[in-house]
């Protein structure tokens, strides 16, 4: 497995958890994003707000997706048509860490 060191952590621009990592040795590697869309909306809302909202665990999403990028953290299509959307590099399904998601990917985190 190729290693991954993380570049970026918590990428503002990309919501809601985005890590950037790179991933192989110095002079021939690849950049990717790593999202895990979950994390505490109603705590989020209610801690900005006051405001409880009833969420449902069975409402959110349970994977993580891992797409290309550049040095920039710039998202590329996976299959470059960009008529169907953004497409991620390979969808984790259940996934509850960005070192589960890397692992899927064929990486560990340095």
């Amino acid at each position: 497995m190729a290693t991954a060191t993380l570049v970026g952590q918590g990428l503002s621009r990309y919501c809601p958890t985005t890590n950037h990592y790179y991933c192989g040795d110095r002079e021939d590697g690849v950049f990717l994003l790593v999202t895990i869309p979950r994390f505490d909306v109603g705590g989020s809302i209610e801690a900005r707000t006051g405001l409880a909202l009833p969420i449902k665990e069975a409402h959110l999403p349970t994977h993580a997706d891992v797409f290309l990028s550049d040095a920039d953290a710039n998202v590329l299509d996976a299959d470059g048509d960009p008529a169907n959307g953004m497409t991620p590099l390979l969808r984790v399904p259940d996934c509850e860490s960005f070192e589960q998601a890397l692992a899927a990917a064929g990486h560990t985190l340095a």
